[in-house]
């Protein structure tokens, strides 16, 4: 939905990390402060202990702890070698606050998520 121009920005402003296989990358109850991409691998998400989903190429992680100022909802564990694009919540809002269509995206996957949830 973005430019790439916009991307190209946006990505300038990332943090490219590679986390071995078996590094938890983000753990349940902890305050968030950045925002993943993955780009290449694989990872499990689980709540409350249980598997929830995998996440691979294009799926993301930790918008909700960075929107809200709060605790991380589940943990995310590399379940490859994991690279991935990270952003801090002072560069990723006010650019989620000038691209809204970014926000939008975001409120929707979201949205998924809290439906997925309520279904278990």
């Amino acid at each position: 939905m973005l430019s790439k121009k916009d991307l190209a920005v946006l990505a300038n402003n990332a943090h490219d990390r590679t986390f071995p296989a078996g590094t938890v990358i983000t753990e349940e109850g902890d305050t968030g402060v950045s925002f993943g991409v993955i780009v290449e691998g694989q990872a499990v998400v689980t709540v409350h202990g249980r598997p929830a989903r995998r996440l691979g190429p294009g799926d993301y992680f930790g918008e909700m702890a960075l929107i809200d100022h709060s605790f991380r909802s589940a943990t995310i564990t590399a379940e490859t070698d994991l690279r991935c694009l990270l952003f801090t919540a002072w560069v990723f809002r006010p650019f989620a606050m000038e691209h809204p269509e970014t926000a939008w995206a975001l409120l929707e996957v979201m949205v998924r998520r809290v439906r997925e949830a309520e279904a278990r």
